[in-house]
């Protein structure tokens, strides 16, 4: 069942249309406003959902990369020294 949104190029009007299958679609659509048959289809945003385990939100675990270790020049002098650099 495809929700399509249209704009009336008449009167400026935004609505939706629910259709119960492409076929019973009509060629042309009627503005509930004024009545034109002067409306325009628009690109609907897509509804992206993204689940994680069982189903889950994604949001509610923590996707935050690891940080990597300090490595400066201590470190290196100890990691020199144990390797008998």
């Amino acid at each position: 069942m495809p929700i399509y949104e249209y704009r009336c190029l008449t009167c400026g009007e935004r609505f939706e249309k629910l259709f119960l299958s492409i076929n019973l679609m009509p060629a042309k659509t009627a503005c509930p406003a004024c009545q034109s048959r002067e409306v325009q289809r628009l690109v609907s945003a897509p509804v992206v959902r993204a689940g994680g385990k069982n189903g889950e939100d994604k949001e509610s675990e923590d996707t935050t990369p690891p940080k990597p270790p300090v490595f400066g020049r201590k470190e290196l002098n100890e990691a020199l020294k144990n390797r008998g650099y």
